[in-house]
């Protein structure tokens, strides 16, 4: 039983990340290592637009801001919604995506010693994204008509809240003393703060859409919308959410059940190219890929 201290802590410290969401002031640690080598490969002459847009859309909260800029009028005067980190990139130019990256690499400087015994499992998290996205990517291009971008782009930002609580959470030791009451508030919050961090940078509502209630699924096959297809791949991922408490048969049991349309040749070509893309980003960033 949590004692009366734990519940405290955990108010003060739901009322603390409130009120710096109400501000929209937005800084956390995600993936350093991967802000870090878009800031290399823009002083690379060589380095043209298809690799960067690999490299920006590896990293979630550069992604998600790089998208959410190409979404203002200044940029985007008219027409859909930009849900392609590509096309965003497009319309911004690489001298703003240089500031935008040297903004967030500062940020994420001065923050990365907080989560200390934590960061491996930001590690963890990140590659759990990279999964995600790769997973989702390669159900957009063989299953769908979903923009594969898009899809890349849904699955690498939908676990965000979970980076904004881990780059949180540090302040309360209380709640990182004991591992239950931290991975039940991951889990809890992740949809609701996930959905307001994406909101406070500005991502175009069908983005911030996946990151709802990841257990609520449309039930449809193909999945029609990027919200159905992240909850798919989050299921057919090689690599579980670090702070997941699902059994994995139990992930693997639903994944089956939400792709019973899929037949095993596909389903077995949709994981080699996952795999291909998972290899390709570590390749891309030096990353020895322990999976």
């Amino acid at each position: 039983m949590r004692d009366e201290a734990l519940g405290v802590a955990e108010q003060a410290f739901l009322q603390a990340i409130t009120r710096e969401l109400d501000e929209g002031d937005l800084h956390f640690p995600t993936a350093l290592e991967i802000t870090l080598g878009v800031m290399r490969a823009l002083e690379d002459p060589s380095c043209n637009l298809a690799r960067m847009a690999a490299m920006v859309s590896a990293e979630p909260l550069l992604a998600a801001r790089v998208v959410a800029l190409a979404n203002t009028a200044a940029y985007h005067p008219g027409g859909g919604p930009v849900l392609e980190v590509p096309r965003a990139l497009v319309c911004i130019g690489f001298e703003m995506l240089r500031a935008l990256a040297l903004s967030v690499s500062a940020q994420q400087l001065a923050r990365q010693n907080e989560l200390g015994p934590y960061q491996p499992l930001v590690q963890a998290l990140w590659a759990h994204g990279v999964d995600v996205a790769a997973t989702a990517r390669a159900l957009a291009h063989q299953c769908t008509g979903l923009s594969s971008d898009a899809a890349f782009l849904a699955g690498i930002v939908h676990d965000i809240g979970q980076f904004f609580l881990l780059a949180r959470v540090w302040e309360y030791p209380r709640l990182i003393s004991n591992e239950g009451p931290l991975n039940d508030l991951l889990r809890v919050w992740q949809a609701p703060v996930g959905r307001a961090v994406l909101t406070a940078i500005g991502m175009p509502e069908a983005l911030v859409e996946t990151v709802d209630d990841p257990e609520v699924y449309g039930g449809s096959w193909p999945p029609d919308s990027l919200t159905d297809l992240v909850f798919i791949a989050h299921l057919l991922a090689p690599t579980a959410n670090p702070f997941s408490l699902q059994p994995e048969p139990h992930r693997h049991g639903l994944a089956r059940a939400a792709t019973l349309g899929l037949d095993e040749v596909l389903l077995a070509r949709i994981m080699k190219e996952t795999e291909e893309e998972r290899r390709g980003l570590m390749e891309l960033f030096g990353i020895r890929d322990s999976a």
